[in-house]
């Protein structure tokens, strides 16, 4: 097979296995209130239905590192998608909200292994600088695009064959997936057997769900006592994983990475990302059913600009970068964003269209900056030896920002809802609005601090890899 031949067959596999976990997870949020409809759900059910995914994947991402050290990139990779496929049935055949969970968790399972390996082997398998940053924008823009089509196709298939059409179509992609992977993903030469940190993968796993489960069930009054329990058991496995990263041989995370400042600082941004931007979409497809009253195919079609925008920058971040610097842009993108965010309190459930689209394109626009030049500058802040631990951190944060974004958001727009109608006596349509406003605000206004946050670092701190 010629290296032109191996490179498309490589990049083709790992956009598929992309297109699986973007476009599920921004689909499913236009299918939000047919589920509602048909399991007679409230919003703690609904945020379930998002972070369950998000959780799982978020709780495994930093597993993914020793892992693919241990079992080599490719048989991780292609056990991921089968394991995707196999929690897309669950999911299409559930007939009830439990097993509906249940499969959502094991997509998240398989999300966790393929999202950070794409990147991961994009960073192995093109050595070049520049090849390497050309390629990770190009991923970062597929990526848009995948969640250009999930709200698109979404909105119509739930609109035309139901929510669980949505989970069908995962069949035939994985399959597809399996083979570009199979025949274009090289096999890793030196695979090491080192000793798998299972205690403090499952002490994680636990600080995470408790808190996430904490958050979430925070609305449900009559669960206090469970509720404070449920934070105090996160506490103290947090403090236990802690104490066990300091004394394991192998870690989940290694040392040495947590002494690096530059790159925490980054990852502190793709915390971010996922808690203020990804989680949006969450709040923009309830905005857009319950305010606007418009039909999970119209809604869809209001929040593709956002990620069409942010695909056309993510297409021009290797050009962007030569000339202006990864750090650069990622200070334009948070500040681009934020003050999209902001501007989205005049919105009314009677605005122009045109401002929703405007707002959220400049949103998309400045999100496609943040990620590849967030996703760049992490990378580039550490050996290649430590890019797949890299690369699993950078997207277990962005995760597990998007799974206390929802779970934070949700929680406070259901309580600004309630003390609303209860004490103020709004109507609730005009509690949704106040609440909404509310949100985006917040959200706009941590990618602001964010961009502050870095003015005082310098591009050259943070392009050279540290050894290891």
């Amino acid at each position: 097979m010629t290296s032109k031949l191996n490179d498309r067959l490589l990049i083709a596999a790992l956009y598929t296995s992309t297109f699986l976990c973007l476009v599920d997870l921004s689909s499913v949020n236009l299918a939000l209130n047919a589920i509602q409809t048909q399991f007679d759900s409230h919003l703690a059910d609904l945020q379930w239905v998002i972070d369950s995914y998000a959780l799982s994947m978020s709780s495994l991402m930093l597993a993914v590192g020793a892992l693919s050290q241990w079992l080599g990139r490719k048989r991780l990779w292609l056990t991921g998608v089968v394991i995707f496929i196999f929690g897309s049935v669950i999911c299409a055949t559930a007939p009830d909200f439990s097993l509906l969970i249940a499969g959502r968790v094991i997509q998240g399972v398989a999300g966790a292994m393929l999202i950070p390996l794409t990147l991961a082997i994009i960073v192995h398998h093109f050595t070049q600088v520049d090849r390497k940053a050309r390629e990770i924008g190009n991923w970062s823009s597929f990526s848009a695009f995948a969640l250009i089509i999930g709200p698109l196709m979404g909105g119509l298939m739930v609109h035309y064959w139901g929510w669980k059409s949505i989970f069908w179509l995962n069949l035939p992609v994985g399959l597809l997936a399996l083979f570009l992977g199979w025949k274009g993903i090289v096999a890793d030469e030196n695979q090491q057997k080192i000793s798998f940190d299972y205690l403090g993968l499952i002490y994680s796993v636990v600080a995470i769900a408790t808190l996430t489960y904490s958050i979430i069930m925070v609305q449900q009054a009559h669960m206090g006592y469970l509720i404070v329990f449920s934070v105090l058991f996160s506490i103290i496995f947090t403090l236990i994983f802690i104490r066990h990263q300091n004394k394991v041989l192998h870690p989940l995370v290694p040392r040495h990475l947590l002494h690096n400042r530059m790159f925490l600082r980054f990852n502190l941004i793709s915390f971010l990302l996922g808690f203020a931007g990804y989680s949006s979409l969450f709040v923009f497809a309830l905005f857009y059913q319950e305010q606007v009253h418009l039909s999970a195919a119209q809604a869809g079609w209001l929040i593709a600009p956002q990620f069409l925008m942010q695909a056309l920058v993510s297409i021009w971040f290797g050009r962007l970068q030569q000339s202006y610097g990864a750090l650069s842009l990622l200070r334009i993108g948070l500040l681009i964003s934020g003050f999209a965010l902001i501007a989205m309190v005049s919105f009314q459930s009677n605005s122009s269209y045109l401002l929703f689209i405007g707002l959220s394109g400049m949103m998309g626009a400045g999100i496609g900056l943040i990620v590849p030049s967030s996703s760049t500058l992490s990378l580039h802040s550490v050996s290649q030896a430590d890019a797949s631990f890299a690369a699993a951190i950078l997207n277990m944060l962005r995760q597990l920002g998007l799974t206390f974004g929802i779970a934070v958001l949700g929680t406070l727009t259901a309580f600004i809802i309630e003390w609303t109608v209860g004490v103020l006596h709004y109507s609730m349509a005009q509690a949704q609005l106040l609440a909404f406003h509310i949100v985006v605000a917040i959200m706009g206004g941590l990618f602001i601090a964010a961009m502050l946050g870095l003015r005082k670092i310098k591009q050259q701190e943070c392009v050279a890899p540290i050894s290891s």
